[in-house]
């Protein structure tokens, strides 16, 4: 017999709720996976002080314990106070996806958590604190952003249209980079060029050619907060993670210095940037939701 979703996440969402009785917490709070835990972790705390209980995977109508964000969205109308989800945005907010905090959903308003281990300032901060050869990640970060930029306006064009020439995954792969020898140097000259390149070779027949306006794509998603020179924290967050580890443990070796663990990850820019504050208000806004699931 088929199992009615609609009854079976209603339901787990109410035995979800009232574990907080069970784990003697204030709320239960599924996220996409184990590691995105201590983000949110750092920033329920600090908005909304409490006892959480982190579910980093819950069982589908199949009887399969299983983790992601499409688990985490099943429960959408089923949320409460005491039972709510964490998301990273991904590309669905771009995309006009409604995902509110008023429905008990938390997002990122980057691509991922990982972005904002990235954000500029905070970052040449940290490193400036740790070591002290002159690279400058701002910099680095908004040559980045300029870099990708209408390649990514593109790849958004062709998703919301249906197009596959240039799509995300293509997109992925341009900037799925790690380090090589030199790139350090001259504030990361080549790897920017490296980039640069494969990008235009993707793209330099394909965007003059499938109806693509890049001021009328640039200026809508300027309202949505994603602009040239803040476009880093839109891309897929592992791949520019990723890139910044493989750059970043170079520039730290032969030292003490771990640069993920001890400069990329440990301090969040709290209320430094749009991005950042738009999660603090929808911390808030958990107070309106219903105390619990009837």
């Amino acid at each position: 017999m088929a199992v009615d979703k609609h009854v079976f996440f209603k339901d787990v969402a109410k035995r979800l709720a009232a574990s907080t009785l069970l784990y003697k917490v204030d709320s239960v709070v599924h996220v996409e996976d184990k590691d995105d835990i201590w983000f949110w972790e750092q920033l329920l705390l600090k908005y909304r002080p409490g006892r959480y209980k982190f579910k980093p995977a819950t069982m589908n109508e199949k009887g399969n314990r299983t983790a992601g964000c499409a688990q985490c969205l099943k429960y959408k109308g089923f949320l409460s106070q005491k039972f709510f989800i964490c998301i990273d945005s991904d590309l669905r907010r771009l995309a006009g996806e409604d995902i509110s905090a008023v429905d008990g959903i938390l997002q990122t308003y980057t691509y991922s958590w990982e972005n904002h281990c990235a954000f500029a300032a905070k970052l040449q901060r940290s490193f400036t604190d740790h070591k002290q050869n002159g690279f400058d990640f701002t910099l680095f970060l908004e040559q980045y952003s300029a870099i990708v930029y209408e390649p990514f306006l593109l790849m958004l064009y062709q998703e919301r249209n249906g197009l596959t020439s240039f799509n995300r995954d293509r997109f992925r792969q341009c900037i799925s980079l790690q380090y090589r020898k030199e790139d350090e140097q001259s504030n990361g000259k080549q790897f920017l060029e490296r980039l640069s390149f494969q990008l235009l070779e993707k793209t330099k027949d394909i965007i003059d050619n499938c109806g693509f306006d890049f001021n009328k794509e640039s200026a809508y998603y300027a309202t949505l907060g994603m602009k040239k020179e803040n476009t880093y924290l839109y891309v897929r967050g592992h791949c520019l993670y990723n890139s910044l580890v493989s750059m970043g443990s170079k520039l730290c070796e032969d030292t003490a210095v771990d640069f993920e663990q001890n400069i990329l990850k440990p301090v969040l820019a709290f209320e430094e940037y749009d991005e950042i504050s738009e999660i603090k208000k929808d911390i808030l806004l958990l107070k309106t939701l219903r105390k619990d699931l009837s």
